[in-house]
This record gives structure tokens, C-alpha cells and sequence, in this order.
């Protein structure tokens, strides 16, 4: 039997909706109406009109700063996004796969591995250390590396309770079939978990799009700046034109919103279909 909700828990959860809306779009309409400024007006950061509309010329000088370097920057961006994610979504998949199937021994050290992962931070003078004695420090391929170790524990974990939903027979089935393990893995199991690989790579995407820590740690260099890096560059110890890093910081923010918007519901289904088991 269901239970009537009463009035006043409906209007509670109004009110909670509204709130949650006020609180989140009045951060894009400040972001968006700033980038429309003029230096001064763009300085004092209010939600006040301006006297002066200012788009035009502030997206336009976003382009050609430093030669196009926010173009430079999407390309670097671009290639880090992209190349750290399909590196973590086969190596997250196929350890989780291993993992759930073999369990005990080597497999339970390695799950505790991981699970540490998640809790302990990277240490920043170890780490790039390593990347330049294999030579590839401040690099968009030692970058990569780094992104995909911090990123590898928590995809391994989604992973692995996706997998968990996957029936045991079906492996059975498959090699009685003739796969091998890597074809079991390749042609049967790896299209099954696409619900979670979705969700991985939109949610990981985010997170190597808008990293900062990392490219200002491990990259130096404005040939080698990632958009993230870009917005910064805009920022002046001294002066700052909020008119202009705004309309930097809507830019960038564009493709990452772009793609939330038309692949929202694979999280919501990446996200539920491993959390029940079964």
C-alpha cells in the first residue's frame, strides 16, 4: 500500500528543488553575465546589469590571446581527455573482470591495493621523479600516465560490481564455445559492461578535462598548457580582467556541459545497474 504524502513534506521538497535551481543556475547567469563586462565594471563582481554590453570584444580577445593559444590548449586538452580515458577504460575493465572471477590469493591483495588507492594521495616529488627517469616528465605522454593511476582505482571499482551482475555461466558458456580468454573477455563480457563504461567515461572525462593539479604539476611550459592552464594564464598577480577570464572559463566549460547534457541518462544507468546485484 502506498503511503499519501502529506502537504507539508510536498512543500518541503518544492522548496528544496527551488533552492537546489537558485543556488546552481545563479552561478552560470554571474559566469555568463561577468564575461559581458568591461574591466571595470567586471572588477566590482556583482549580479548587476551592465551599463555596456562587452561580449563580443571579450570572446574576441579570449581567441586571439597569445597567437590562438586557447586553441593550442583545447588541443592538448583533447588529446589528454581522450587518450587517458580509452587507456582506463581497458585497463579498469579487464582488472575488474580478472578481480570478480578470481578471488582469494593474488586477487584479494591486489582489491586491497586498490581500495588504498582510493585513500592514499599521490605523493607529488616521488611521482615526477619517476616520470623523468623514464624521460617522459612534462610530456602530454607522462601526463597520461598520471592521470590514469589516479584515476584507475575508483573506474576499477565501478567496474568490478558491474561484472559482479554478469552470471558465471556465461563465461562457461563461452569457452565450451571455443573463446580463449582474451576473446571471452574481447567479444562477450567487454560488450556487456557498456552501461558502466559510459558512466566511466563521462564521469572521468570531467574529472581529466577540468584537472589543474596535475598539468600544473607535471607540465610546464604554455606550449604544452591545458585549457584548465589557459584560464589561469588570464589571471594577473597584480590586474585582473574578470571580463575576460570569465568569457575564458564559459569557453572551455562549453564542450564538458555539451556532453553531459546528451549522455546524462548512461550515468544513471551505469550507476543503478551496478549497485544491484543479480
Amino acid at each position: 500500500m502506498v503511503r499519501k504524502r502529506s502537504l507539508l513534506s510536498k512543500i518541503v521538497e518544492v522548496i528544496i528543488v527551488l533552492a537546489t535551481l537558485v543556488t546552481h543556475w545563479i552561478i552560470f547567469y554571474f559566469a555568463i553575465l561577468t564575461s559581458g563586462k568591461e574591466k571595470a565594471e567586471a572588477a566590482q563582481l556583482t549580479l548587476d546589469l551592465p551599463e555596456k554590453w562587452n561580449f563580443i570584444e571579450n570572446y574576441t580577445y579570449v581567441f586571439q590571446y597569445q597567437n590562438g593559444a586557447i586553441l593550442k590548449a583545447f588541443k592538448n586538452s583533447l588529446i589528454l581527455t581522450v587518450s587517458s580515458i580509452l587507456i582506463l577504460v581497458l585497463v579498469a575493465s579487464a582488472t575488474a573482470y580478472v578481480l570478480q572471477r578470481r578471488t582469494g590469493g593474488i586477487g584479494a591483495i591486489s582489491n586491497k591495493l586498490i581500495l588504498a588507492g582510493l585513500i592514499v594521495p599521490a605523493a607529488i616529488i616521488p611521482t615526477y621523479w619517476m616520470l623523468d627517469r623514464l624521460h617522459i616528465a612534462n610530456t602530454l605522454p607522462g601526463l597520461i600516465v598520471v592521470e590514469v593511476a589516479t584515476l584507475f582505482p575508483f573506474a576499477t571499482m565501478l567496474y568490478k560490481g558491474y561484472v559482479s551482475t554478469i552470471p558465471g555461466e556465461i563465461d562457461e558458456a563461452a569457452i565450451i564455445d571455443g573463446c580463449g580468454p582474451f576473446a571471452l573477455f574481447a567479444r562477450v563480457i567487454f560488450p556487456m559492461v557498456k552501461p558502466i563504461t559510459a558512466t566511466v567515461v563521462i564521469l572521468r572525462s570531467i574529472v581529466v578535462y577540468n584537472d589543474f593539479q596535475n598539468p600544473q604539476y607535471y607540465m610546464s611550459g604554455s606550449g604544452s598548457q591545458t585549457v584548465q592552464l589557459f584560464v589561469f594564464s588570464l589571471k594577473s598577480a597584480w590586474t585582473t580582467d574578470y571580463g575576460h577570464l570569465f568569457a575564458a572559463a564559459i569557453i572551455v566549460s562549453l564542450p564538458i556541459i555539451i556532453l553531459y547534457l546528451f549522455l546524462n541518462k548512461k550515468i544513471l544507468e551505469g550507476m543503478t545497474a551496478g549497485a544491484v546485484k543479480g
